[in-house]
């Protein structure tokens, strides 16, 4: 298992990361407000999901990286709530 660091780059509003390793995660989230950087242990052959949840005000921008690799790039939309998944 190695370590990596999971960070938000964003300038007001809220959110809540979770690594997803498998279906029935354990439904602990590993970054959430306010703190802006967490480490998450994966093992390096295994595919994992990045579930995310941003509250924010119309039109705020937010930048998610993994070990300072982008993973998503993205803009609160009008109902200052931005939800999604992508694969790490």
């Amino acid at each position: 298992m190695i370590e990596r660091v999971l960070s938000i780059e964003i300038a007001k509003g809220t959110w809540m990361l979770d690594v997803v390793a498998e279906r029935n995660d354990n439904g602990i989230y590993d970054l959430v407000y306010p703190k802006k950087e967490a480490t998450v242990h994966v093992h390096e052959e295994h595919m994992y999901a990045l579930e995310y949840s941003i509250s924010a005000p119309e039109g705020t921008e937010f930048k998610i990286y993994l070990d300072g690799e982008l993973l998503l790039d993205d803009t609160v939309g009008d109902t200052g709530i931005c939800r999604g998944s992508t694969v790490i």
